[in-house]
């Protein structure tokens, strides 16, 4: 009851509030929220404002509004209706003419493409917003979405393996943002992912700490410090003081519902407890990681396919462009073949030549595109099918899955020969990207089991104990 009149008069003072709205104060007021990490008061803000814009037909405010809510969403992995609300924004953005809003959405979507791992997609996102911040009057605004450009392309170089780009982001964030503590949280991330110049690891999050109190700066900031001081400590095998840091840094991601890192904090205590040999605690933490885990990449897959979807409407529509340009072209250049013949008859059957070629290259292209089209719904047949056999437990999954990815194969056996068939069974179930709950089924045995099974795969292979099974299949 207390929660529903909480809720109630919350309501009803932002929607009273809401009506003092200008931009700048919603940006101002969500920001003080952001900082603290009360994202549920973000969102209930924004969409009250927004139907306020909405009644006093102010796009720029619904741009801005919309822009808001879909952060909010996205923090939450809620991506497919952080989308949504990016669609919404954009559509008030194609009304009026306002580069830094232009920028912003930009930078959302890039967010969402991130966490959804389309990193190459999202990149592309990040140099539109730099585009528009070229034509951007220079505010505060303006500046925090160029640094938030200069984080995630920075974020999305290291997991696209690209060394000369992260250093690249890596001198610009340094030259143009000296003071923002995030900057020295990534070059920290960087030397632990090398394990290297652990001392230098030491003073930039010491640099990042301090910067964060004197800036004031949002809950995640020192969430995200305190999670590399656990990694720096694990890295030292010095257990209990890593799980100090991971134990300080969960209640912060858990205050601001922050998905994905929730996840990794999970995984990582989990298996600071198995070294400390403390095997109940471990489990406990086991169970919420998987939990999570599976929930959030079921709602991932949705995302990323309704993402790859819209992409594949946009590709069409430029496709159909393209056609319209062909056929423009064409026509001029049928309507000057025409005049041509008509001064000089003599040219005839020279012209009759050269329709019959454009008409054999036209048949020919179309051809192609229909060889393209059955080719790819070939191989998606193929995919499905090699998931039901192996939900099935079909005796011929395996060659089936030797016919449908035959370089995959190869190169797992050559490069492992020491995997038994039940292991190569097992990475091909990851390589479909069956969740653990479908691996189970497939094998009849628990989620406990199949991520035990994980965790020995990956120390057979020697991989990086942070490295994820799934990322290493993808990439082999």
């Amino acid at each position: 009851m207390k929660k529903a009149l909480f809720i109630f008069f919350l309501y009803f003072s932002v929607q009273s509030y809401s009506q003092n709205y200008i931009p700048a104060k919603l940006d101002s007021i969500t920001s003080i929220y952001k900082n603290k990490g009360e994202y549920e008061k973000v969102f209930q803000y924004n969409i009250a404002a927004l139907q306020y814009y909405k009644e006093h037909d102010n796009p720029e405010g619904e741009a801005l509004a919309n822009i808001n809510i879909a952060n909010a969403l996205s923090t939450f992995d809620e991506h497919q209706k952080s989308l949504h609300y990016l669609d919404e924004a954009k559509k008030q953005l194609h009304i009026i003419n306002n580069n830094g809003l232009n920028a912003r959405l930009c930078n959302e979507i890039a967010r969402n493409y991130a966490f959804l791992g389309l990193y190459s997609q999202s990149n592309i996102q990040l140099n539109k917003s730099i585009e528009y911040l070229k034509h951007a009057p220079d505010t505060k605004e303006n500046r925090n979405s160029l640094f938030f450009v200069y984080i995630w392309k920075w974020s999305n170089f290291e997991d696209l393996k690209l060394p000369d780009s992260i250093n690249a982001m890596r001198k610009k964030g340094k030259k143009d943002f000296p003071n923002e503590p995030k900057i020295y949280v990534r070059i920290a991330e960087q030397f632990l992912s090398k394990k290297q110049h652990l001392d230098s690891v030491e003073y930039y999050l010491n640099k990042a700490s301090v910067l964060a109190v004197k800036n004031n700066s949002s809950l995640h900031a020192y969430g995200a410090i305190a999670t590399r001081r656990g990694n720096l400590y694990t890295l030292k095998k010095d257990y209990p003081k890593a799980l100090e840091y991971y134990q300080e840094s969960l209640p912060i991601y858990l205050k601001i519902n922050r998905g994905a890192d929730i996840i990794n904090t999970y995984k990582k205590i989990y298996e600071t407890y198995l070294a400390l040999h403390d095997i109940l605690k471990a489990n406990e933490y086991l169970t919420k990681y998987t939990e999570l885990n599976d929930s959030i990449n079921s709602g991932e897959r949705k995302a990323v396919a309704s993402v790859v979807n819209n992409l594949a409407i946009e590709q069409e529509k430029e496709k159909n462009n393209l056609y319209l340009i062909i056929v423009v072209i064409t026509g001029i250049a049928l309507v000057s073949l025409t005049a041509v013949f008509m001064v000089r008859k003599r040219n005839k059957n020279k012209n009759i030549r050269r329709d019959q070629l454009l008409e054999e290259q036209k048949k020919l292209i179309n051809e192609k595109i229909l060889e393209t089209d059955q080719l790819k719904k070939k191989v998606d047949t193929s995919i499905n099918d090699l998931a039901k056999m192996a939900t099935s437990n079909n005796p011929f999954f395996i060659s089936k899955f030797k016919e449908v990815y035959p370089e995959f194969y190869e190169k797992l056996i050559s490069q492992y020969p020491e995997l038994t068939h039940h292991d190569i069974k097992f990475i091909a179930y990851v390589r479909l990207n069956l969740t653990n709950k479908e691996i189970g089924q497939c094998g009849n045995v628990t989620l406990r089991a199949v991520e035990t099974k994980k965790y020995r795969l990956k120390k057979k292979l020697e991989l990086p104990a942070d490295m994820d099974l799934g990322t290493w299949v993808s990439e082999l």
